[in-house]
Protein backbone atom coordinates (compact mmCIF):
# COMPACT_ATOMS: atom_id res chain seq x y z
CA UNK A 1 0.00 0.00 0.00
CA UNK A 2 1.48 3.38 -1.02
CA UNK A 3 1.74 6.00 1.72
CA UNK A 4 1.52 9.19 -0.34
CA UNK A 5 -0.55 10.51 -3.21
CA UNK A 6 1.16 9.98 -6.53
CA UNK A 7 -1.78 10.46 -8.91
CA UNK A 8 -4.46 13.14 -8.95
CA UNK A 9 -7.44 12.03 -11.04
CA UNK A 10 -9.39 15.15 -12.05
CA UNK A 11 -12.96 14.47 -13.21
CA UNK A 12 -15.01 17.43 -14.53
CA UNK A 13 -18.71 16.76 -13.95
CA UNK A 14 -21.69 18.32 -15.71
CA UNK A 15 -25.13 16.70 -15.91
CA UNK A 16 -23.88 13.13 -16.18
CA UNK A 17 -25.97 11.43 -13.50
CA UNK A 18 -26.51 8.49 -15.85
CA UNK A 19 -22.78 7.76 -16.27
CA UNK A 20 -20.98 9.24 -13.26
CA UNK A 21 -21.00 6.17 -11.00
CA UNK A 22 -19.53 3.95 -13.73
CA UNK A 23 -16.77 6.52 -14.23
CA UNK A 24 -15.85 7.02 -10.56
CA UNK A 25 -16.17 3.31 -9.75
CA UNK A 26 -13.66 2.52 -12.51
CA UNK A 27 -11.09 4.57 -10.57
CA UNK A 28 -12.04 3.07 -7.21
CA UNK A 29 -11.52 -0.40 -8.70
CA UNK A 30 -7.95 0.37 -9.78
CA UNK A 31 -5.24 -2.09 -8.78
CA UNK A 32 -3.15 0.96 -7.78
CA UNK A 33 -4.16 2.78 -4.60
CA UNK A 34 -1.98 5.89 -4.20
CA UNK A 35 -4.35 8.37 -5.79
CA UNK A 36 -6.89 11.07 -5.06
CA UNK A 37 -10.04 11.82 -7.03
CA UNK A 38 -11.07 15.43 -7.51
CA UNK A 39 -14.66 15.74 -8.71
CA UNK A 40 -15.38 19.18 -10.15
CA UNK A 41 -19.13 19.77 -10.29
CA UNK A 42 -19.41 22.44 -12.98
CA UNK A 43 -22.84 23.78 -12.04
CA UNK A 44 -24.78 20.58 -12.78
CA UNK A 45 -28.58 20.93 -12.78
CA UNK A 46 -29.30 17.21 -12.35
CA UNK A 47 -28.30 14.97 -9.44
CA UNK A 48 -24.61 14.85 -10.42
CA UNK A 49 -23.58 17.23 -7.62
CA UNK A 50 -25.22 15.16 -4.90
CA UNK A 51 -23.71 11.97 -6.35
CA UNK A 52 -20.28 13.61 -6.08
CA UNK A 53 -20.95 14.53 -2.43
CA UNK A 54 -22.04 11.00 -1.55
CA UNK A 55 -18.78 9.59 -2.93
CA UNK A 56 -16.74 12.12 -0.93
CA UNK A 57 -18.56 11.21 2.29
CA UNK A 58 -17.76 7.53 1.85
CA UNK A 59 -14.13 7.76 0.69
CA UNK A 60 -11.47 10.13 2.08
CA UNK A 61 -9.53 9.98 -1.19
CA UNK A 62 -12.36 11.83 -2.94
CA UNK A 63 -12.91 15.58 -2.75
CA UNK A 64 -15.54 17.73 -4.48
CA UNK A 65 -15.44 21.22 -5.91
CA UNK A 66 -18.82 22.85 -6.61
CA UNK A 67 -18.64 25.82 -8.99
CA UNK A 68 -20.75 27.86 -11.35
CA UNK A 69 -20.93 26.46 -14.86
CA UNK A 70 -17.89 27.56 -16.80
CA UNK A 71 -17.24 24.73 -19.23
CA UNK A 72 -14.83 21.83 -19.45
CA UNK A 73 -11.64 23.93 -19.48
CA UNK A 74 -12.68 25.88 -16.41
CA UNK A 75 -13.53 22.69 -14.52
CA UNK A 76 -10.24 21.02 -15.41
CA UNK A 77 -8.29 24.11 -14.37
CA UNK A 78 -10.04 24.20 -10.98
CA UNK A 79 -9.23 20.55 -10.42
CA UNK A 80 -5.62 21.10 -11.41
CA UNK A 81 -5.26 23.88 -8.82
CA UNK A 82 -6.29 21.50 -6.04
CA UNK A 83 -4.25 18.51 -7.23
CA UNK A 84 -1.61 17.15 -4.83
CA UNK A 85 -0.23 14.30 -6.93
CA UNK A 86 3.07 13.92 -8.71
CA UNK A 87 1.07 12.97 -11.79
CA UNK A 88 -2.16 14.39 -13.20
CA UNK A 89 -4.79 12.43 -15.04
CA UNK A 90 -7.90 14.03 -16.55
CA UNK A 91 -10.81 11.60 -16.87
CA UNK A 92 -14.07 12.56 -18.60
CA UNK A 93 -17.11 11.82 -16.45
CA UNK A 94 -19.03 9.77 -19.03
CA UNK A 95 -16.08 7.46 -19.75
CA UNK A 96 -14.21 4.83 -17.72
CA UNK A 97 -10.87 3.04 -17.24
CA UNK A 98 -9.59 -0.52 -17.17
CA UNK A 99 -8.64 -1.68 -13.68
CA UNK A 100 -4.86 -1.85 -14.29
CA UNK A 101 -4.58 1.61 -15.87
CA UNK A 102 -3.02 3.69 -13.08
CA UNK A 103 -0.69 0.89 -11.95
CA UNK A 104 0.80 0.48 -15.41
CA UNK A 105 0.98 4.22 -16.07
CA UNK A 106 2.84 4.94 -12.84
CA UNK A 107 5.17 2.00 -13.41
CA UNK A 108 6.14 3.26 -16.88
CA UNK A 109 6.40 6.91 -15.83
CA UNK A 110 8.70 6.06 -12.92
CA UNK A 111 10.82 3.63 -14.90
CA UNK A 112 11.31 5.96 -17.88
CA UNK A 113 11.25 9.23 -15.90
CA UNK A 114 8.49 10.28 -18.30
CA UNK A 115 6.89 13.70 -18.41
CA UNK A 116 3.99 12.13 -20.28
CA UNK A 117 2.80 8.61 -20.97
CA UNK A 118 0.29 8.15 -23.79
CA UNK A 119 -1.95 5.20 -24.56
CA UNK A 120 -4.98 4.08 -26.60
CA UNK A 121 -8.75 3.98 -26.23
CA UNK A 122 -11.76 1.97 -27.28
CA UNK A 123 -14.63 4.10 -28.62
CA UNK A 124 -18.27 3.20 -28.19
CA UNK A 125 -21.71 4.80 -28.48
CA UNK A 126 -24.61 4.68 -26.07
CA UNK A 127 -26.92 1.78 -26.92
CA UNK A 128 -29.97 3.99 -27.32
CA UNK A 129 -28.13 6.45 -29.58
CA UNK A 130 -27.67 3.75 -32.21
CA UNK A 131 -25.01 5.39 -34.37
CA UNK A 132 -21.68 4.13 -35.61
CA UNK A 133 -18.52 5.51 -34.02
CA UNK A 134 -15.90 6.14 -36.69
CA UNK A 135 -13.19 7.71 -34.51
CA UNK A 136 -10.29 5.31 -33.99
CA UNK A 137 -7.96 5.65 -31.01
CA UNK A 138 -5.92 2.48 -31.52
CA UNK A 139 -2.39 3.17 -32.77
CA UNK A 140 -0.84 0.64 -35.13
CA UNK A 141 2.76 1.73 -34.59
CA UNK A 142 5.16 1.46 -31.67
CA UNK A 143 6.90 4.68 -30.58
CA UNK A 144 10.25 4.73 -28.83
CA UNK A 145 10.52 6.68 -25.61
CA UNK A 146 12.09 10.02 -26.44
CA UNK A 147 11.73 13.78 -26.59
CA UNK A 148 8.12 14.87 -26.87
CA UNK A 149 8.55 16.73 -30.15
CA UNK A 150 10.25 13.73 -31.78
CA UNK A 151 7.48 11.36 -30.70
CA UNK A 152 4.83 13.88 -31.73
CA UNK A 153 6.45 14.24 -35.16
CA UNK A 154 6.47 10.47 -35.71
CA UNK A 155 2.83 10.17 -34.73
CA UNK A 156 1.93 12.92 -37.20
CA UNK A 157 3.79 11.15 -40.00
CA UNK A 158 1.78 8.02 -39.25
CA UNK A 159 -1.47 9.99 -38.88
CA UNK A 160 -1.78 8.67 -35.33
CA UNK A 161 -1.69 11.79 -33.18
CA UNK A 162 -4.82 12.10 -31.05
CA UNK A 163 -5.47 15.31 -29.17
CA UNK A 164 -7.75 13.72 -26.54
CA UNK A 165 -6.43 14.77 -23.11
CA UNK A 166 -7.71 11.59 -21.33
CA UNK A 167 -5.17 9.61 -23.36
CA UNK A 168 -2.31 11.35 -21.53
CA UNK A 169 -0.77 10.71 -18.12
CA UNK A 170 1.13 13.88 -17.20
CA UNK A 171 3.78 14.82 -14.66
CA UNK A 172 2.44 17.81 -12.75
CA UNK A 173 5.82 19.61 -12.81
CA UNK A 174 5.62 19.76 -16.61
CA UNK A 175 2.39 21.77 -16.43
CA UNK A 176 3.57 24.05 -13.63
CA UNK A 177 7.01 24.81 -15.02
CA UNK A 178 5.63 25.66 -18.46
CA UNK A 179 2.43 27.37 -17.27
CA UNK A 180 0.25 24.98 -19.29
CA UNK A 181 -3.46 25.06 -18.61
CA UNK A 182 -6.74 24.99 -20.51
CA UNK A 183 -8.23 28.04 -22.22
CA UNK A 184 -11.62 28.86 -20.75
CA UNK A 185 -14.71 29.30 -22.87
CA UNK A 186 -13.76 27.42 -26.03
CA UNK A 187 -14.31 24.02 -27.59
CA UNK A 188 -11.44 21.85 -28.91
CA UNK A 189 -9.17 23.03 -26.07
CA UNK A 190 -7.51 19.60 -26.17
CA UNK A 191 -5.88 20.42 -29.51
CA UNK A 192 -3.85 23.21 -27.94
CA UNK A 193 -3.22 21.55 -24.58
CA UNK A 194 -1.90 18.26 -25.96
CA UNK A 195 0.32 20.10 -28.46
CA UNK A 196 1.83 22.20 -25.68
CA UNK A 197 2.39 19.16 -23.49
CA UNK A 198 4.22 17.21 -26.21
CA UNK A 199 6.30 20.24 -27.21
CA UNK A 200 7.48 20.76 -23.62
CA UNK A 201 7.97 17.11 -22.65
CA UNK A 202 11.58 16.05 -22.28
CA UNK A 203 10.52 12.40 -22.16
CA UNK A 204 7.38 10.92 -23.72
CA UNK A 205 6.56 7.22 -23.42
CA UNK A 206 3.95 4.96 -24.95
CA UNK A 207 1.98 2.06 -23.52
CA UNK A 208 0.41 0.29 -26.46
CA UNK A 209 -2.78 -0.70 -24.69
CA UNK A 210 -6.38 0.58 -24.78
CA UNK A 211 -6.89 1.56 -21.15
CA UNK A 212 -9.60 4.09 -21.88
CA UNK A 213 -13.22 3.49 -22.85
CA UNK A 214 -14.52 6.61 -24.61
CA UNK A 215 -18.25 7.11 -24.93
CA UNK A 216 -19.82 9.04 -27.82
CA UNK A 217 -23.21 10.62 -27.23
CA UNK A 218 -25.63 12.47 -29.46
CA UNK A 219 -25.51 16.25 -28.96
CA UNK A 220 -21.97 16.12 -27.59
CA UNK A 221 -19.40 18.67 -28.80
CA UNK A 222 -17.97 16.07 -31.18
CA UNK A 223 -21.30 15.01 -32.71
CA UNK A 224 -23.41 18.20 -32.58
CA UNK A 225 -24.09 20.60 -35.46
CA UNK A 226 -21.52 23.34 -35.83
CA UNK A 227 -22.24 26.94 -34.82
CA UNK A 228 -20.23 30.18 -34.54
CA UNK A 229 -18.75 29.11 -31.20
CA UNK A 230 -17.22 26.06 -32.87
CA UNK A 231 -15.71 28.33 -35.51
CA UNK A 232 -14.49 30.88 -32.95
CA UNK A 233 -12.96 28.06 -30.92
CA UNK A 234 -11.00 26.67 -33.84
CA UNK A 235 -9.75 30.13 -34.83
CA UNK A 236 -8.55 30.65 -31.24
CA UNK A 237 -6.81 27.27 -31.27
CA UNK A 238 -5.10 28.17 -34.57
CA UNK A 239 -3.92 31.50 -33.18
CA UNK A 240 -2.71 30.00 -29.89
CA UNK A 241 -0.87 27.09 -31.52
CA UNK A 242 0.91 29.50 -33.85
CA UNK A 243 1.80 31.91 -31.03
CA UNK A 244 3.00 29.10 -28.77
CA UNK A 245 5.20 27.71 -31.55
CA UNK A 246 6.73 31.13 -32.10
CA UNK A 247 7.29 31.59 -28.36
CA UNK A 248 9.16 28.29 -28.13
CA UNK A 249 11.15 29.04 -31.28
CA UNK A 250 9.84 25.95 -33.07
CA UNK A 251 7.52 27.61 -35.61
CA UNK A 252 9.88 26.75 -38.48
CA UNK A 253 10.17 23.09 -37.48
CA UNK A 254 8.42 20.69 -39.87
CA UNK A 255 6.26 19.07 -37.16
CA UNK A 256 5.01 22.48 -35.97
CA UNK A 257 4.14 23.63 -39.49
CA UNK A 258 2.20 20.44 -40.14
CA UNK A 259 0.17 20.96 -36.98
CA UNK A 260 -0.47 24.64 -37.65
CA UNK A 261 -1.69 23.70 -41.13
CA UNK A 262 -4.02 21.13 -39.58
CA UNK A 263 -5.46 23.77 -37.24
CA UNK A 264 -5.86 26.20 -40.14
CA UNK A 265 -7.76 23.68 -42.26
CA UNK A 266 -10.04 23.02 -39.27
CA UNK A 267 -11.04 26.69 -39.37
CA UNK A 268 -12.03 26.45 -43.04
CA UNK A 269 -13.81 23.12 -42.58
CA UNK A 270 -15.92 24.38 -39.67
CA UNK A 271 -16.67 27.62 -41.51
CA UNK A 272 -18.12 25.63 -44.41
CA UNK A 273 -20.49 23.84 -42.01
CA UNK A 274 -22.00 27.08 -40.68
CA UNK A 275 -25.39 28.32 -41.78
CA UNK A 276 -25.60 30.94 -44.49
CA UNK A 277 -26.23 33.73 -41.99
CA UNK A 278 -23.44 32.58 -39.68
CA UNK A 279 -21.03 32.50 -42.63
CA UNK A 280 -21.98 36.05 -43.48
CA UNK A 281 -21.38 37.21 -39.91
CA UNK A 282 -17.96 35.50 -39.81
CA UNK A 283 -16.84 36.46 -43.31
CA UNK A 284 -14.36 39.04 -42.06
CA UNK A 285 -12.91 36.61 -39.54
CA UNK A 286 -12.23 33.89 -42.12
CA UNK A 287 -10.68 36.53 -44.38
CA UNK A 288 -8.40 37.66 -41.55
CA UNK A 289 -7.30 34.06 -41.03
CA UNK A 290 -6.66 33.66 -44.76
CA UNK A 291 -4.59 36.84 -44.81
CA UNK A 292 -2.56 35.68 -41.81
CA UNK A 293 -1.92 32.30 -43.42
CA UNK A 294 -0.79 33.88 -46.68
CA UNK A 295 1.45 36.29 -44.76
CA UNK A 296 3.14 33.20 -43.34
CA UNK A 297 3.49 31.62 -46.82
CA UNK A 298 0.83 29.06 -45.84
CA UNK A 299 3.48 27.38 -43.68
CA UNK A 300 4.84 25.71 -46.79
CA UNK A 301 1.58 23.96 -47.66
CA UNK A 302 0.37 24.53 -51.23
CA UNK A 303 -3.11 23.13 -50.63
CA UNK A 304 -3.65 25.52 -47.72
CA UNK A 305 -2.44 28.39 -49.86
CA UNK A 306 -4.99 27.53 -52.54
CA UNK A 307 -7.71 27.22 -49.89
CA UNK A 308 -7.01 30.78 -48.80
CA UNK A 309 -7.68 32.00 -52.34
CA UNK A 310 -11.08 30.30 -52.31
CA UNK A 311 -12.71 26.89 -52.22
CA UNK A 312 -12.78 26.65 -56.03
CA UNK A 313 -9.00 27.13 -56.23
CA UNK A 314 -8.51 24.47 -53.55
CA UNK A 315 -10.75 21.94 -55.34
CA UNK A 316 -8.96 22.50 -58.65
CA UNK A 317 -5.59 22.10 -56.93
CA UNK A 318 -6.67 18.83 -55.29
CA UNK A 319 -7.96 17.48 -58.60
CA UNK A 320 -4.59 18.19 -60.17
CA UNK A 321 -2.50 17.11 -57.18
CA UNK A 322 -4.03 13.66 -56.59
CA UNK A 323 -3.32 12.21 -60.09
CA UNK A 324 0.14 13.78 -60.00
CA UNK A 325 0.95 12.18 -56.63
CA UNK A 326 -0.27 8.78 -57.89
CA UNK A 327 2.04 9.00 -60.91
CA UNK A 328 4.97 9.64 -58.59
Amino acid sequence: MENSVKVSVVIPVYNVEKYLCECVDSVLKQTYSSYEIILVDDGSTDSSGSICDSYAINDSRISVIHKENGGLSSARNEGLKKANGKYIYFLDSDDYLKAQTLEKLVETAEKENSDIVFFDAVSFADVEDNFKVSQNYIRKYNYKTGKGTAVFSEMQKNDEFHSAVPLLFIKKDLLEQNDIHFIDGIYYEDMLFTYQVFCCARVASQIKEAFYHRRYRKNSIMTSNKNPKHFASFTRVYEEVKSFSELLGIADEAFAKVYIVRCAFNCFNIYEKLSKNDKKENKEKIKAISDDILKNNAFGNKALQMRCYGKIFWVIYKLIEIPFMKRR
